[in-house]
């Protein structure tokens, strides 16, 4: 007797495998991992960030994997991007590498959620990516500047680095 296999993700013991903020590259992602045998789901936030946020949808496209799949998945897209880079565009905790990121970095379960979104329109907080393993917070964007000599004159033919907060 053939024994079906599950083709959906349990949504207790799912975990997230690849972030990405275009369905289209998360689509792309779970069909390849279908096409392996690894059955994962994407799931939307765009819309909770758009109307709850107010915010432009950014890691809002999370493709996800029962938690016994997580580690087959992990390699499988690891050795699928080095030929074929699919994980373009994915979004990783800079700190730790973990693909479990929100955006904005605020709780959605209270109603406090709302009157923190009135300082961000109003820019007295700024919204950031928050790392659901390691806390760890960093901006959408890093302001870059040219490097400079000891004297803080613009080095020619310099790359740019990082611009640090004052």
């Amino acid at each position: 007797m053939k024994s079906d296999k599950q083709t959906t993700v349990d949504p207790d013991k799912q975990t997230t495998v690849a972030t990405f903020s275009d369905i289209e590259k998360a689509e792309g992602v779970k069909k390849r991992l279908a096409e392996a045998g690894i059955p994962a789901e994407v799931l939307d936030e765009s819309n909770l960030q758009k109307f709850w946020f107010f915010s432009k949808p950014l890691a809002a496209d999370k493709v996800v994997v029962d938690q016994h799949d997580f580690d087959k998945a992990r390699e499988f897209l690891q050795a699928a991007d080095a030929q074929d880079h699919i994980l373009d565009g994915e979004i990783r905790c800079p700190q730790c590498g973990s693909a479990r990121i929100d955006y904005p970095q605020f709780t959605r379960r209270f109603m406090t959620t709302t009157f923190v979104e009135v300082f961000c329109l109003l820019h007295v907080i700024d919204k950031q990516f928050y790392c659901k393993d390691c806390q760890h917070t960093w901006p959408v964007s890093v302001a870059l500047r040219p490097a400079t000599d000891s004297l803080n004159w613009p080095k020619k033919d310099a790359d740019l680095v990082k611009k640090e907060k004052v």
